[in-house]
């Protein structure tokens, strides 16, 4: 299981302030997942351009996971699981964290490395 890493896609509500969203991130989201045993480096990205094609999500942040835990290492982990139901609350187009289905909040893919320097 070398070398995955889960990206998440994601459009915050259309309500929400981005200048207070990114500083959030910033000052929370981001320490908070980097100071996570099961995650070895956490980065968030906000789409600005479309070179060719477009998506239908605006921002996007890439995990990679920490020993061969898998993701099960990074969706077991209770304070994760706490702090992802909050962000539902705070920015999800769809603010109710008890939906089983959270695709209108967020997609999460499992990606392994095919090739790196």
């Amino acid at each position: 299981m070398r070398g995955q890493v889960l990206l998440l896609t994601y459009t915050p509500r259309r309500s929400v302030d981005l200048n207070v969203y990114h500083r959030w991130l910033q000052e929370v989201d981001n320490p908070f997942f980097n100071s996570r045993p099961t995650v070895r480096r956490y980065v968030n990205y906000h789409i600005v351009g479309n070179v060719t094609g477009s998506e239908h999500f605006t921002h996007f942040d890439l995990l990679e996971i920490e020993g061969d835990g898998g993701p099960d290492s990074v969706f077991g982990d209770v304070e994760i699981d706490a702090f992802a139901k909050n962000w539902v609350r705070l920015w999800g187009e769809v603010p109710d964290p008890g939906l089983i289905d959270q695709s209108p909040n967020y997609r999460v893919m499992l990606c392994e490395a095919v090739a790196a320097p």
